[in-house]
């Protein structure tokens, strides 16, 4: 979501070593093929949001708080593959996307493995799904983040959201945006880890405040 210029974090050699240190002993290497998957996945032209660059933000907040997660590996798995099915208007993207990893992973990777990284996935819908143990609640903030960015960068963000749902009128877009936002802004705490909480709450909160009151001015 920040606009860093895609291919500082999401190159292949970085893709490549994480692949290979969570492959069984002798499962063949197919990182390349999965990497070159992945980043055309990101390149598919109804992305505005969602896009390589997406991943390169997640990827650079995922750095600053490794050291702080019980099974990096998995939660770095989680970030790049959790928005690569991506159909505007469609609900099951990241459904669809955790069982693209699993099938990818599937009988070269460890089972427990490829199932917490399925759960993580699943985690960033936002909607409560197994919100149970630290890299969870890493993955969802980590998603989140852009949330806390510079007003600049949040509204620029939130304008590519709009252009990824041209089939909703703007009431339409905008009430669902809003409900999702409020469920948000209505949890104790917006972001769910110390590390996040600390760093971006606050410009979070003021974030959403200012938007609500941009678009009834715009209105």
């Amino acid at each position: 979501m920040s606009q860093a210029a895609s291919g500082e974090r999401t190159g292949l050699e970085r893709f490549q070593a994480l692949w290979r240190r969570c492959l069984l002993q002798g499962a063949p290497d197919r990182s390349a093929e999965i990497h070159r998957r992945l980043v055309d996945g990101y390149r598919e032209t109804q992305r505005f949001y969602h896009t390589l660059e997406h991943i390169e933000h997640c990827l650079r907040m995922f750095d600053a708080c490794r050291d702080l997660l019980q099974a990096p590996d998995a939660v770095e798995l989680a970030v790049w593959f959790h928005d690569l099915v991506f159909e505007p208007g469609q609900s099951d993207n990241e459904l669809r996307s955790a069982e693209l990893y699993r099938d990818l992973a599937r009988g070269v990777q460890d089972e427990a493995l490829i199932d917490h990284v399925y759960g993580l996935v699943m985690a960033t819908l936002h909607n409560g799904f197994a919100l149970d143990g630290i890299d969870v609640e890493y993955i969802v903030d980590i998603d989140l983040s852009s949330f806390g960015l510079d007003w600049e960068e949040f509204l620029h963000d939130s304008e590519n959201l709009r252009r990824e749902n041209p089939h909703l009128e703007d009431s339409a877009y905008y009430r669902n945006q809003g409900y999702f936002q409020a469920r948000l802004l209505e949890r104790p705490r917006f972001f769910l880890s110390d590390f996040f909480y600390q760093r971006y709450e606050d410009r979070a909160r003021a974030n959403l405040a200012r938007y609500f009151e941009y678009l009834e001015q715009r209105n």
